[in-house]
């Protein structure tokens, strides 16, 4: 069972990025890492890390995803048009991640199997300990990063033409004749 719940996060967080990656809406886009998001927390409740998933689900699914939904929401249309692909980035992208994939890959295959080992784990009074004394300042710089997001979209949304016609081409992709 326990494998059974590994391998279908290991599937939604797949799923979820390939929908990331190659949907042509931005807002699907976001949508596919709200998917990945989960699938990824998913993948913490068979390794007895409860905790951990309904962590990574209320601060990155729960506000991340919606602060990025919220920006693009806020954000101008015109912003929401992505640019044409053409094959030669497509092989480029792959051959990069290739680069970097294959020999991490590598590594993690050439390490000892340790079967039956256990490490201590940690109680959620101490994991609550580290948070609020060791991760406060990386917390804070995170806060301050999505409020200036949503600060930047805010302002690039109340910029937007007033001319209704040159928004409707700019979304829709048609000349305004």
């Amino acid at each position: 069972m326990s494998d059974f719940l590994y391998i279908c996060g290991a599937a939604l967080a797949l799923s979820g990025g390939i929908i990331a990656v190659i949907a042509r809406n931005l807002f699907h886009a976001a949508l596919g890492l709200a998917l990945t998001l989960t699938g990824t927390a998913g993948l913490f409740i068979p390794l007895a890390g409860e905790l951990i998933a309904v962590v990574q689900i209320l601060v990155y699914l729960g506000a991340t995803a919606i602060a990025i939904i919220f920006i693009l929401m806020l954000s101008p249309p015109f912003y929401l048009r992505r640019p044409h692909r053409n094959a030669l980035k497509v092989v480029g992208a792959v051959g990069v991640v290739l680069i970097f994939a294959v020999p991490i890959i590598g590594a993690v295959l050439s390490l000892p199997q340790t079967y039956g080992a256990t490490y201590p784990v940690p109680t959620v009074p101490e994991i609550g300990r580290a948070l609020l004394n060791d991760f406060v300042f990386p917390f804070e710089v995170i806060s301050i990063l999505l409020t200036v997001a949503i600060i930047g979209a805010i302002v690039l949304a109340r910029d937007l033409p007033e001319d209704k016609t040159a928004n409707k081409a700019t979304v829709t992709g048609e000349d305004s004749k």
